[in-house]
């Protein structure tokens, strides 16, 4: 299991900003309740992030197959009706390097060591405010822009 330190703006830029300008990073979420649905998304967009949220687990698979590649994925260990252990597992089948940001109120100790020991994934305590998150986020972007350098 990783930790981030400090934060800064995500280093993508919007569209609207003129031609050549990158593009806001793609963050996909999933959370299935609502309000922390809605923190992560704000936190994402604040750090200059285009977050995409799935409140069901069948939604991201489907994005997952079909849609482009995003930057980063966040998860919550525990959706209302099952755990994200095999959202993870798809996750890192697709896309092996992808930073992961499990943001979790469950114990850190009871995720299994699959998601603890992986080195492209990090887990945020959502009791830890939103500090902890917005350092797991520039983490995250520190792990793309180095895949991203390498490979």
């Amino acid at each position: 299991m990783r930790s981030a330190r400090g934060v800064h703006p995500g280093r993508g830029v919007d569209s609207e900003r003129g031609p050549g300008a990158m593009s806001a990073r793609q963050v996909w979420i999933v959370e299935d309740e609502i309000q922390a649905a809605t923190l992560a998304a704000d936190l994402c967009q604040a750090n200059e992030m285009a977050p995409s949220v799935f409140r069901m687990p069948i939604a991201f698979l489907a994005a997952l197959r079909t849609a482009p590649e995003p930057d980063i994925v966040i998860l919550d260990w525990r959706l209302e009706h099952e755990l994200s252990a095999a959202l993870f597992l798809a996750t890192r089948h697709r896309y092996p390097h992808m930073p992961v940001i499990y943001w979790t109120g469950s114990s850190i100790d009871s995720l299994p060591s699959m998601i603890c020991e992986d080195r492209a994934t990090v887990v945020v305590d959502k009791a830890a405010g939103t500090r902890a998150f917005e350092d797991a986020l520039e983490w995250a972007i520190d792990q793309s822009g180095e895949e991203g350098a390498t490979g």
